[in-house]
């Protein structure tokens, strides 16, 4: 009886599961809300980077300031590379110490240029969406 639990319980998860490893838009969205600065915010990175259609996003800082951003991806992606995008943006922010970014360090992050830290100083980002030199170029 447990064993049926168990195996009913596991085909459940099923489609949770495959949602998130092919990287369903509506997880990506939820997985990257609270990082975005909001439900909206994350559903047009997600919709923008996976269309190749303009990203709005405006974000409230701790002082009741707002930031407002919005650029356009060079190209739709697929969702996996979508995926991929908002984890390294997130990881790059993130090992500077910015947890919860506002929307021109979001922006940054994803596409590129400079991210104004917590101390007022600049650091380059090339951006997780700009695409990568080609290594067949350099052969």
């Amino acid at each position: 009886m447990i064993r049926i639990a168990a195996a009913a319980l596991a085909l459940a998860a099923l489609p949770t599961l495959a949602a998130v490893a092919n990287n369903d838009p509506r997880q990506l969205s939820s997985q990257y809300s609270t990082w975005a600065g909001g439900k909206s915010n994350a559903d047009s990175i997600v919709n923008g980077l996976q269309s190749g259609s303009t990203v709005m996003i405006v974000t409230q800082g701790p002082d009741n300031t707002r930031s407002l951003a919005g650029f356009t991806p060079p190209a739709p992606m697929p969702p996996e590379d979508v995926g991929a995008a908002l984890a390294r943006a997130r990881s790059t922010l993130a090992s500077m110490g910015i947890r919860q970014p506002s929307a021109d360090q979001i922006q940054t992050a994803l596409i590129g240029g400079e991210v104004t830290l917590a101390d007022g100083q600049k650091r380059s980002v090339q951006g997780s969406v700009t695409p990568l030199p080609d290594a067949t170029a350099t052969r």
